[in-house]
């Protein structure tokens, strides 16, 4: 009797954990898919807050530009769509990490960060907005800073690993510029005197400069940077890339891309192309 109970109780121990290394197996990776390739029900966009691209309203909720197009991309994909406000420069370390599926923030691609090109450290979507960096100063210092050479040994503020830190390393001394976890929060800087200037996102300057408490801020037309592209940033062999890419070449053909543009005032400047080179 004591051997057939002894059966029974193998029997029972080798059924439960056949079962657990069955569910094991099921489990979905965090690239999106499981051994049988199936999606995953959400994807993460890694943002910052990001005047008519990615904030929120009143009630909370995401809004903008990019927040709606990525809303859409997920519709064609099936997929939810979250965002995580991250740290901008961490985004590389929350992209590979897996707390975020993609960097969806106007993130420039033609650029480098610490001499590194961006395209060599993720993998880039289709390009799809026009952009370039711009300086802003207070209105009373534009007479005073008409080209590069008048940087000089001011005091920059940008957004760390931005675009527009590495530029204002070029034009300033290293050790005159300040970080800010985001763009927004170098305008702050600028307009209070802890900077002399800041150098952000074109598309953003223009939404704030010479506006309610920014009124007395313009940005220095006398001096133009480079062009820009926007793309959104993968981690290097996702498949959600070219799934994303599919769903950005639809939105474009059947003008619901340029419905959203055209709603938070950007049709001038949507471009979309293959090439992220400009």
């Amino acid at each position: 009797m004591k051997k057939v109970l002894s059966l029974i109780m193998c029997l029972v121990l080798m059924i439960g954990t056949l079962s657990v290394l069955s569910s094991c197996g099921n489990e979905k990776k965090d690239d999106g898919s499981n051994d049988g390739g199936e999606k995953k029900e959400t994807f993460v966009c890694g943002v910052t807050i990001f005047e008519k691209m990615n904030e929120k309203d009143a009630d909370g909720n995401w809004t903008g530009f990019e927040t709606e197009f990525a809303q859409e991309v997920g519709k064609i994909l099936g997929m939810d769509v979250k965002f995580q406000e991250i740290d901008w420069g961490q985004k590389y370390n929350e992209l590979n990490s897996g707390a975020i599926d993609c960097i969806w923030n106007g993130f420039t691609a033609n650029s480098s960060d610490d001499g590194i090109k961006r395209s060599d450290l993720v993998d880039f979507s289709y390009g799809y907005m026009l952009n370039q960096q711009c300086i802003v100063v207070k209105k009373d210092k534009l007479d005073s800073i008409k080209t590069e050479a008048d940087l000089k040994g001011k005091t920059a503020c940008v957004e760390g690993g931005s675009a527009g830190a590495a530029y204002a390393e070029t034009v300033t001394d290293k050790d005159k510029v300040l970080s800010a976890t985001a763009q927004i929060n170098a305008f702050t800087e600028v307009k209070s005197g802890a900077a002399d200037f800041i150098v952000v996102d074109i598309l953003l300057a223009k939404n704030i400069c010479g506006q309610g408490d920014y009124e007395d801020l313009a940005i220095v037309e006398a001096i133009e940077l480079e062009s820009e592209i926007y793309a959104i940033g993968f981690k290097k062999g996702s498949t959600l890339t070219a799934k994303v890419n599919a769903a950005i070449k639809e939105l474009d053909e059947n003008g619901k891309l340029m419905e959203l543009a055209k709603k938070y005032g950007f049709e001038n400047v949507l471009k979309v192309q293959e090439s992220i080179e400009g």
